[in-house]
Formats: structure tokens, sequence, C-alpha cells
């Protein structure tokens, strides 16, 4: 069994091994675009709201210096500052830094290392803070209002899988320590006048979700082995860069 740390996390050999809360929801969005993923053939594109919250991530663990020089492209090239969306990332950054309560939510032993199994498949986690009393997950969002997502509203933790995070996190450490920590998500939000919200999930929430991990992980652990054929979401942009017309492609109208 591989050993999972800091250097290797992101690895490929680590990643062929164990799945995680990020591989999960992609294999639960196309099965066909994770293992293109997986096997380098599709690189998913960093967007701006990614990088966003890696910046504040990078603040938080006090290697921000490093992150601006890894991504030169956030800075203008012209006048040498950093871009709006990246000036608002280091707003966010002071806004915590004055919230003494947050930061401390924010500031704990961070970026801790998980591993276990859940329904016979190896999971890996990384978990933001790790306090004495809980397990607390940094979020930089748009709002924490409910999003429109396969055909329904949907609460927005629902919607991004922050309960599917949750219910992994909690099941790893407590088989690496034995404790049954509280999940909790510290939330700051990229609105005109940002808010700072906290959530912690009932165990009722963390429940459902781990009955969905239990289902579905064997099914996409078994995709990634080549037991089971990976089929196509088809509306992706994996998908659709791989898509071919014919003449059963034409739509009535």
């Amino acid at each position: 069994c591989m050993k999972v740390t800091k250097s290797n996390y992101y690895s490929k050999a680590v990643d062929n091994e164990y799945m995680s809360y990020s591989q999960f929801k992609l294999f639960d969005e196309c099965p066909a675009k994770a293992m293109a993923i997986l096997n380098g053939e599709y690189k998913q594109e960093e967007t701006d709201s990614m990088l966003v919250g890696s910046y504040v991530d990078a603040w938080l663990d006090g290697e921000i210096v490093k992150f601006q020089e890894r991504h030169p492209e956030i800075f203008n090239s012209r006048t040498g500052e950093l871009k709006a969306n990246f000036k608002q990332a280091q707003d966010l950054c002071d806004l915590i830094a004055k919230d003494e309560y947050l930061y401390k939510q924010l500031k704990g032993k961070r970026q801790v290392i998980i591993t276990g199994s859940i329904a016979g498949v190896k999971f890996k986690g990384k978990i933001d803070s790790l306090l004495a009393d809980k397990i607390v997950d940094g979020k930089v969002l748009k709002d924490c209002e409910d999003i429109w997502k396969d055909g329904q509203k949907q609460p927005f933790y629902k919607a991004n899988g922050y309960d599917v995070q949750g219910a992994i996190y909690k099941t790893l450490y407590k088989q690496m320590k034995g404790k049954d920590l509280p999940f909790e998500l510290a939330v700051v939000t990229k609105e005109k006048t940002p808010d700072k919200r906290l959530f912690v999930f009932s165990d009722e929430t963390i429940e459902e979700a781990l009955q969905e991990i239990i289902a579905k992980a064997p099914v996409f652990d078994a995709i990634k082995r080549g037991e089971e054929p990976a089929w196509n979401c088809g509306k992706c942009d994996y998908c659709k860069s791989i898509k071919a017309l014919n003449e059963n492609s034409v739509e009535v109208l």
C-alpha cells in the first residue's frame, strides 16, 4: 500500500491507487472524462475561480510568495499589479485576518493528509484546518444561494458535493484517529460586500452522503481498474471535444 505524502499527494500513481473527493465528483459527473484525466489524455482547465480559492489557501498556508511565483498570470504584465480577481482574493485574505474567530477556524493544523477506505475503496483526503474538536474546510464561493443543477434547485452544499466531502473526511479521520469530529465549512463570498458564514453538517446530512458514496464508489473503482466501461455524459467539455457526428446526430426542431 503506497504511503500518501505531501510530495506525492497529486501524483498519477497515488491518484490511480486512491480515490478522493474531487476524483469521486469527476466520476459522478462523467466517468469518461475522469478516466481521460487519469490517463493523461485530457487536462482540466484551471479557471480563475479555482485559482482564487488556491490563492486564499496559499495565503493561509504561509506560501503566498511561492504561489505568486508559480502563477505569474495572476499579475497584469503591463503594471505588475494583481489582476482584479486576485486583488479581490487578497481582500478576502485581509477580511479573514481581521475576523479573529474565522481566522482561528482556518489556522488549525493545515493540509493534514488522511487515508482509509469506504466500501472497500481506498480514499485519500487533505484537511484544510484540523482543530482539536472539528475538521474545517475553507471555501471561497460566489455566494451561498441555492444552485440550479439537474433541473432542480439544490442547496449550494449539495450542488457542489460538500456533503460528500464531509462524509469522506469524517470517515477517514475516524478510521485513522478513532475520533468522530464534526465537519464544518468556513465560507467567504465574492459578493460586492463579501459575506462570511460558518456551516456544520448534521449527522443526517453526512449519513445520506455516506450512503451515496457506498453505492457509487465501488462502481467508479471498477471503472478505474478497467473492469467496467467508462460511459460518456455527453454534456461536458471533454465529451464535446471528442464528439463525432453521423447521420443519426440530426436533431428535430
